[in-house]
């Protein structure tokens, strides 16, 4: 269901309230994410962090003044997209037009969005992630902010040129011309919203793995995970399968069970929650069902299952693409980072020393300067980490191959007919797979031209690494703004802007970050407060110190009565009465200990990052969109401001603006 359809989703029915945290935004800003760099006193570094904006309209401002190409603005404008850049993005259509086909969400929103990548003048805003399974806010959050960038940006732009237009009407009728059409679509800034799916990601990790607040769990949170045996978990996501019937069921065992457990609150124990929670989690489930009958691997289960809630449940026209169907996109740009890999590697090899001195982890590994920019994937499904090789190699050519002119004139000597032997330096790349073991290698050709890049056989066994994922996007597309995750990728990005500096690469004009923190009373976490008899999250932390300093205070007393005991025993003196105070405090002690236990627990149930199952169920799917895009629109403090999000109903549209364009 569309979010700005005439129908809204069904309200949730009210509940007795527990009091949400009252958190002042946070006084830093998104800016604050990036004080560990802050000592390296980089002028590259410092640049590309004073750049970011603090707030949303701050980055409505700045892309106004971006897309305007505002002399006076300290950001850069896009450099002009050239005959190369929209050759790529005509490549990009059709990757884009394969992934909505497949997964069933080729919307008339996403239909023309593809359109406009053949207009020269339209911006691109792209972020990216993992087809992580049943992905957490974080992900779903960048979509959300630079689609309401988008369409923000877009609706100033109309209100200015209307403002204009009617200026310059008013001249014209008073010099007795006739005034331009009423109704007219003024805007001519057009922007698309693409979302990249990193793809070739191993099987190891997070992307197989999903989280809920659960305090009936060990650490507080029940663990959704896709099995995968140790043989495949260095496949890429992309060459895994669809999960079976039998693991959806599971899975939809896990999370009901998860429901009605965490149902027995006194404050969701009614009827009507009940049956508003169940709705909701059904509505989400068939999204699921209907997602995994289309896809043929892992990955597009949860990429599909993404583009159905944003393309269809929110109506968003934003365009999903996965990264192992972009090589060809890619492929003008891996030659330039091949061919100019010592300045690639050089300036990685920099900013990581530079780092390291200043105590600064980057997250990045301290060796990745050495491997080619590049993963080279292998047939049973794995992909190799590669170095770069210059080899002599002979080649053997006919001369009648290179020369088509030959075969039609019989009167050449015979010798241009015979085979030719040429010494050539080629570029190699070699690596050991690490899923099969096995040793690959792959010939780009010249050392010059590496003509073999532009073979279609040869680009579908290439990936970007992590760092080059930008770098060719904003090389190869024009990228105008980049949404950064809160993780790795901004370790990455603050990485990858030196690189961009070194090979004269323009980085994105805008990228923006958005840390908030969801804070809320879902089912998983009021059945964690309630078991430690608290009502807001920011009372766990003072509750579990208080904790520590009672169990602190019984050690103090009980050390002193042990001593006690045992210079008693050796004296032969009687200790009835001091076991039996001894036993008392202990087990006072071990009450205070339990507790101890039972609320690490409950912290990590509320401040955890839940999966967009807990989203989903206690807000529905629509009406999480609506909250996180109403804090954007309503909110002019810092972009790292918590977001206080109601399960009780959906906001009205006094407090939020719901409506998508």
């Amino acid at each position: 269901m569309l979010i700005n359809s005439s129908t809204d989703p069904p309200a949730r029915p009210p509940t007795k309230t527990t009091t949400l945290d009252d958190e002042r935004p946070h006084s830093r800003g998104a800016k604050s994410l990036f004080s560990k760099y802050e000592r390296v006193k980089d002028p590259i570094v410092s640049q590309f962090i004073s750049s970011i904006p603090d707030s949303f309209p701050d980055a409505i401002d700045r892309m106004l003044e971006i897309i305007n190409n505002n002399t006076s603005s300290s950001y850069s404008p896009p450099p002009p997209v050239n005959d190369s850049i929209l050759n790529n993005r005509v490549k990009l259509q059709e990757a884009i037009s394969k992934f909505h086909s497949e997964a069933g969400t080729m919307t008339k929103a996403v239909s023309n969005s593809i359109v406009l990548l053949k207009d020269p003048s339209t911006k691109l805003f792209v972020s990216i992630h993992q087809p992580n399974l049943f992905a957490y806010s974080g992900v779903f959050k960048k979509i959300v902010l630079l689609q309401t960038l988008k369409n923000e940006v877009e609706k100033k732009e109309k209100e200015n040129q209307r403002e204009e237009g009617r200026g310059e009407k008013m001249e014209q009728r008073g010099a007795g011309w006739g005034g331009e059409e009423e109704g007219k679509d003024l805007t001519n800034k057009k922007i698309v919203n693409l979302f990249l799916i990193v793809d070739h990601d191993f099987m190891d990790g997070w992307i197989r793995l999903a989280l809920l607040p659960s305090v009936k769990h060990s650490l507080g949170r029940l663990e959704l995970r896709l099995p995968v045996s140790t043989s495949e978990k260095w496949q890429m996501a992309s060459n895994m399968p669809v999960p079976g019937q039998t693991v959806l069921n599971y899975w939809r065992k896990q999370i009901t069970s998860w429901i009605r457990k965490n149902s027995a609150s006194s404050l969701i124990s009614s009827a009507s929650n009940k049956s508003y929670i169940h709705d909701n989690f059904e509505q989400f489930w068939q999204e699921v069902e209907l997602s995994c009958s289309k896809a043929k691997s892992y990955s597009d289960f949860n990429s599909f299952l993404m583009s159905q809630i944003v393309n269809k449940v929110w109506g968003y026209d934003t365009l999903f693409v996965r990264l192992t169907e972009m090589s060809s996109v890619f492929a003008d740009g891996f030659g330039y980072l091949i061919s100019n890999f010592n300045r690639y590697s050089d300036a990685l090899r920099k900013a990581e020393s530079m780092f390291l001195h200043h105590g600064v982890d980057t997250g990045v590994s301290a060796s990745s300067y050495l491997n080619a920019p590049v993963w080279l994937h292998c047939k049973c499904g794995g992909k190799a980490s590669v170095k770069i090789y210059e080899k002599e190699l002979l080649i053997q050519q006919q001369e009648q191959r290179r020369r088509a002119v030959v075969e039609e004139r019989e009167d050449l000597p015979l010798q241009q007919q015979k085979e030719e032997k040429k010494v050539q330096k080629q570029i190699i790349l070699k690596g050991t797979c690490l899923s099969c073991k096995s040793d690959l290698q792959i010939n780009l050709g010249n050392t010059h031209t590496l003509e073999l890049l532009k073979e279609e056989h040869v680009l579908r066994q290439l990936s970007p690494r992590a760092i080059p994922i930008l770098l060719l996007l904003s090389r190869d597309l024009g990228v105008t703004c980049y949404a950064s995750g809160t993780g790795g990728s901004m370790d990455y990005t603050v990485v990858g802007s030196i690189a961009f500096k070194e090979l004269s690469i323009n980085m994105p004009s805008l990228t923006l970050v958005w840390p908030s923190r969801d804070v809320y009373h879902g089912i998983g976490q009021l059945e964690a407060l309630e078991l430690v008899e608290l009502t807001k999250q920011s009372d766990v932390m003072p509750y579990l110190q208080s904790l520590k300093q009672k169990d602190a205070e019984y050690g103090d007393k009980i050390r002193p009565l042990i001593e006690e005991r045992n210079r008693r025993l050796k004296s032969g003196k009687s200790i009835e009465t001091l076991l039996l105070e001894l036993f008392n405090l202990k087990e006072e002690q071990r009450k205070i200990r339990r507790l101890i236990k039972i609320t690490y627990k409950v912290k990590n149930a509320v401040e955890m990052s839940p999966c967009f199952v807990d989203y989903a169920v206690n807000f529905g799917m629509a009406n999480t969109q609506i909250q996180w895009r109403g804090h954007l629109l309503n909110n002019e403090n810092s972009l790292a401001a918590p977001i206080l999000m109601m399960t009780g109903a959906i906001p009205t549209t006094s407090t939020t603006t719901a409506t998508t364009k």
